[in-house]
């Protein structure tokens, strides 16, 4: 079997899961378990490869990635997986907590981190440019003009609520909000190319 076939064979399986936040560690999993049934069963299978790949994986997601450590042949008795090396000794009351555990679901991705990047670069970015709108407002804007942006920008009130402050109709607030925002921008845009 070749490393290209193990591959597809790992993401066919990872792929029902339909689990994003481990998918590549599914993925590895699966591969891992293949190349350690080639080492010790060299003529394995096609089906058997699966089924090694598809145990691996099920053991990953529903006993490693569990929130509380619990011991595989518990998961596999709650489950209904016979064997015989199931130890059968655990008491009612630790079964009914495994059951309560296995019962939420630990195939769900929702359940699990999601891996998010980092983008420092851009975050500064995004903090430098709202630093000098807040700069671009203060510069440009009448002090009546700045406290109504700031109310609405950053202290979040509504335009509605702005109209009954200003004693004018919504519609002016509107315009007058969308006017201070052109402003804004342009007086941004102008020190940008002054520096």
């Amino acid at each position: 079997m070749t490393p290209e076939f193990i591959t597809s064979l790992s993401k066919k399986s990872a792929h029902k899961y339909s689990n994003t936040s481990h998918h590549d560690d599914l993925v590895s999993e699966g591969i891992m378990a293949a190349y350690e049934e080639l080492t010790d069963n060299p003529e394995t299978t096609e089906q058997r490869m699966y089924q090694v790949i598809n145990w691996a994986q099920w053991k990953f997601l529903n006993v490693d990635c569990l929130a509380v450590t619990m011991p595989e042949n518990l998961v596999r008795m709650v489950k209904g997986l016979g064997s015989e090396d199931v130890d059968t000794n655990y008491t009612d009351d630790c079964i009914s907590w495994a059951n309560v555990l296995l019962a939420q679901g630990q195939y769900n991705s929702d359940y699990h981190d999601v891996y998010t990047e980092s983008d420092q670069a851009q975050e500064y970015s995004d903090a430098s440019l709202l630093d000098s709108v807040w700069e671009s407002a203060k510069e440009c804007l009448t002090k009546e003009d700045y406290n109504l942006f700031y109310l609405h920008f950053d202290q979040e009130v509504t335009q509605e609520s702005l109209t009954y402050l200003v004693g004018a109709d919504q519609s002016n607030v509107s315009r007058k909000i969308k006017s201070l925002c052109q402003k804004v921008q342009k007086h941004v845009v102008n020190k940008k190319w002054e520096t």
